[in-house]
């Protein structure tokens, strides 16, 4: 809690001799708008930014192994994320609330992203899943409202805990390795997209535009089906 509601505080330097940060270290600093994690430090911890609603850029240095829960819980200003290849984990609701999120970049060599991490990242639009990720938590995705393009890498399916993508934009997308929508439609991932399709098949979307050449007819509605052909 060492800088804890520090709301006035709006510019922090690190020194590169810093390997360690307190957990809720700038919980609620309410004016701070940008951060640089410099690359001696090896984890954020819990809360570290949490509440941090005016912080808007990150640059997380490449020794970061694990962004522990709650890290960056309520930062409703943060646009993007990159996260380096150092790191291994995402915590429990580590970008949750993250309202403004519209783009984050999961690195392979991160293996599990726990409960609600990016739960109502509501401008949140595609994610890609590296194929080193093995588990994804509960709700981890979940009321990501704009959501429609999700691209899982892995082969196999990761283990998807309850909700995993619970009220996600729609029409959704899922992408998947060549050769592995089978096993996704098997699985689980395949209650959350309205259509799965392989990476590099040569599927492509396509706008229709309808027009009845009769008035008596009525109204026209077109219904999509799963990667399918549709009847009109």
């Amino acid at each position: 809690y060492v800088f804890s509601g520090c709301s006035s505080l709006s510019s922090v330097t690190i020194g590169n001799n810093v390997t360690s940060i307190g957990e809720l270290a700038f919980y609620r600093c309410s004016s701070l708008t940008s951060i640089t994690i410099p690359n001696g430090v090896t984890s954020i911890g819990v809360a570290m930014f949490s509440g941090c609603s005016s912080l808007s850029s990150v640059t997380i240095g490449n020794s970061v192994t694990s962004i522990g829960d709650q890290a960056f819980q309520n930062c409703s200003s943060l646009t993007s994320i990159t996260i380096p290849n150092s790191v291994t984990s995402i915590g429990n609701r580590a970008f949750r609330d993250c309202s403004s999120l519209t783009s984050v970049t999961i690195p392979n060599s991160v293996t599990s992203i726990g409960d609600y991490a990016f739960d109502d990242c509501s401008s949140l639009t595609s994610v890609t899943i590296p194929n080193s990720v093995t588990s994804i938590g509960n709700q981890a995705f979940s009321d990501c409202s704009s959501l429609t393009s999700v691209t899982s890498l892995a082969n196999n399916p990761p283990a998807l805990g309850g909700s995993a993508f619970y009220y996600i934009g729609s029409p959704s997308t899922l992408y998947v390795p060549n050769g592995c929508r089978q096993a996704y439609e098997n699985s689980f991932w395949a209650d959350y997209f309205d259509c799965i399709v392989e990476l590099g098949s040569g599927v492509t979307s396509v706008n229709l535009d309808v027009e009845a050449n009769n008035e008596e007819w009525g109204s026209v509605e077109v219904y999509e089906g799963l990667c399918g052909t549709d009847t009109l």
